[in-house]
This record gives structure tokens, C-alpha cells and sequence, in this order.
């Protein structure tokens, strides 16, 4: 189990997606799919890394964690 504050091992080849701030900030509920809103930005890390976990679970099955200074989501 993993709690914020822990890094977490993604492996290489993994997509870290960031959103529009406005769209982070709606209340979805997370037991339904969503077919938008569409990333703003998008990178594949081209080597495994260990990265600082910011939330767990906080969208639509995806962490928060923090990437090259900035916070990114990954599917779990």
C-alpha cells in the first residue's frame, strides 16, 4: 500500500498525462469512465524511474505523482 509522500516505480515506456487545471478541479465520480476531457500535455519516460507519489487514486484510476517539477498523472 502506498500513501503520498512514498516513491512509487513506474517502468520505462509509462505515459505521464497532465489536464487543463479547470477540468482537474471538477467532481467526477470516480467509479464512472469519462470519455473526455483529452490531456494538454503528454511525455513516455524512456527509462524506469522512481517518482514522489503527490496523491493516490485521484482520477478515473490514475496517481499524481511529481515529474521534472511539475505534477503529472499516471494510470495505476
Amino acid at each position: 500500500m502506498t500513501s503520498p509522500g512514498d516513491l512509487v516505480y513506474l517502468p520505462a515506456e509509462t505515459m505521464l498525462l497532465q489536464y487543463n487545471r479547470e477540468v482537474e478541479e471538477l467532481d467526477l465520480d470516480p467509479n464512472k469512465t469519462y470519455i473526455g476531457p483529452a490531456p494538454i500535455k503528454y511525455k513516455k519516460l524512456e527509462k524506469p524511474a522512481n517518482l514522489l507519489l503527490i496523491e493516490e487514486e485521484c482520477r478515473n484510476n490514475c496517481s499524481k505523482v511529481w515529474f521534472e517539477g511539475e505534477e503529472w498523472y499516471v494510470k495505476r
